[in-house]
């Protein structure tokens, strides 16, 4: 399980270090994820990821199509290096508006990448959205 938030840059190159206890798995999968972040995902999660694609059906098969086309066109098997770094694709940047500084959040089964202006604005809607429902859980 991933948890935390960790702030880093991308470098020129589009290299970013991922967190080191995120590293433990070695082999990952990144790919553009909903509300304009991307989804990193470890080569055995994005496995069963793809086995719910295969039986995931939308009553529109047009819309089905593209749905599974975009997130996987823009699928990208990735390895860190040896000092922790993936290579982040230009178009998965541009998707997600990465320039240089990220914020990268474990979020259970897999890791978002934000850029942070696009965080920053999301953390502040997905608060009242938490603190709306906070007082009727039990948790």
């Amino acid at each position: 399980m991933f948890v935390g938030l960790y702030r880093y840059a991308v470098d020129l190159k589009g290299r970013l270090f991922l967190p080191a206890k995120f590293r433990a798995k070695n082999h990952f999968i990144v790919t553009i994820g909903l509300d304009k972040c991307l989804y990193v995902y470890p080569k055995n999660t994005w496995e069963k990821l793809e086995n719910k694609l295969e039986i995931l059906e939308f009553k529109n098969k047009s819309e089905e199509r593209a749905f599974k086309r975009v997130l996987l066109s823009g699928a990208t098997e990735v390895v860190p290096d040896a000092q922790g770094r993936i290579l982040i694709p230009q178009t998965l940047r541009n998707y997600a508006g990465i320039k240089k500084d990220v914020v990268i959040i474990g979020a259970s089964y897999k890791i978002e990448i934000w850029a942070v202006d696009i965080w920053r604005a999301y953390y502040k809607s997905a608060e009242k959205i938490f603190a709306k429902h906070a007082g009727s859980l039990e948790i």
